[in-house]
């Protein structure tokens, strides 16, 4: 599989012990095949039906899980009528698998057998669930306050789980420290194969919204991979001229620890760490920093997108709101609904809005 580093330029051939550049950056797909309508897999729900246009050393997988092909759900929210991505319904129960799936099958293709990650929780299941499927070994770090069902989800398939004490970035430092001879550190914050596995969102949405883009798309954000996703996906449809403009993208954070937010609205070319001013419901997109930050400043502006930051009153009332519709979907998630009472006014009579439900209420609660 051939990468380029965004931040250098640098290309070279993706390695399992290569998984970063030597500046530190991120690698991402070098190769982006032409997105042709009529090699669409028809046959195929999964996100294999868009094989041809990941750039990965391969076109199908070496076993299924029935990744993607999620529905998208209009209902009516405050004053808008969205169509919600219930990407929530994934085999592990978060967004995590569409980019998991790609990853793992491209690094088994790579001879891969010991995978090692970092996580707040839902890559982390992804990931164990995944190894249990293709017969890995697999040790998942996540932070000691990491929600108990999450850590409980990881250790049923089968993986072993290290909870760090300590900020989130403890876990991330304490895996890299772990790495040996022999492990392959699949981290979803740089993997490149993640990334082309996140992509095929937007490709879904697009047909299922009968082969149009929407006006608007929220999602929560953190390392940002479903939210680059979207972004690469929809530009690849707008290159093969099969849509006329991108959507609006927006970022939303929670306010305790919003480091996205603060650099967009201090106009900003990179995003500085940022550490917590406190503990957020929102576990899944507590980071201080993402990796990839130049890219989804990058989204932000091509997009004439925005950022947004909600505070826990918000998110706790967006959950109980999703529930009494019938959704229950995890705090992290619960934060995009906050996100669109904050833009509401912001959109356009008739235009549509996205949003995606990126992880399961039973992964944990406001009560955690």
């Amino acid at each position: 599989m051939r990468v380029r580093c965004n931040d250098c330029g640098k290309e070279s051939e993706f390695t399992l012990t290569g998984w970063r550049c030597d500046c530190g950056g991120a690698w991402e797909p070098a190769e982006r095949p032409a997105f042709d309508p009529a090699r669409i897999e028809t046959d195929d729900s999964s996100i294999w039906r868009y094989g041809s246009f990941m750039g990965l050393d391969i076109d199908n997988p070496s076993r299924r899980m029935g990744v993607g092909g999620t529905p998208l759900v209009p209902v009516g929210l405050f004053t808008n009528t969205v169509h919600l991505k219930l990407e929530y319904l994934s085999p592990s129960g978060s967004f995590k698998d569409r980019g998991v799936n790609a990853m793992v099958n491209q690094i088994v293709h790579m001879g891969a057998q010991t995978v090692v990650e970092d996580s707040s929780g839902n890559a982390g299941a992804s990931l164990a669930a995944h190894a249990a499927r293709f017969g890995l070994q697999a040790e998942i770090y996540v932070p000691a306050t990491a929600s108990a069902a999450k850590q409980q989800q990881i250790a049923v398939y089968g993986a072993a789980v290290k909870p760090i004490p300590g900020p989130r970035q403890a876990a991330s430092d304490a895996v890299q420290a772990a790495i040996r001879p022999g492990t392959a550190y699949v981290s979803h914050a740089y993997n490149p194969a993640y990334l082309a596995g996140q992509m095929t969102v937007a490709w879904e949405v697009w047909e299922q919204l009968g082969r149009t883009a929407p006006d608007w798309v929220i999602l929560p954000v953190a390392q940002g991979g479903q939210f680059l996703g979207y972004w690469f996906g929809f530009k690849r449809l707008l290159e093969a001229r099969l849509i006329e403009r991108l959507p609006h993208m927006v970022a939303v954070q929670a306010e305790m620890i919003a480091p996205i937010h603060r650099a967009w609205v201090a106009g900003l070319d990179h995003i500085p760490p940022l550490e917590a001013s406190g503990p957020t419901l929102a576990e899944g997109i507590a980071i201080p920093r993402p990796v990839r930050d130049k890219r989804i400043l990058q989204a932000l502006h091509e997009s004439n997108g925005r950022t947004v930051a909600v505070d826990e009153d918000d998110i706790r009332e967006a959950q109980v709101v999703m529930a009494h519709r019938g959704y229950y979907i995890e705090p992290t998630s619960a934060a995009a609904v906050a996100g669109l009472k904050v833009v509401a006014g912001e959109i356009g009579e008739g235009e549509r809005v996205v949003i995606s439900l990126t992880g399961n209420g039973l992964k944990g609660s406001p009560q955690d």
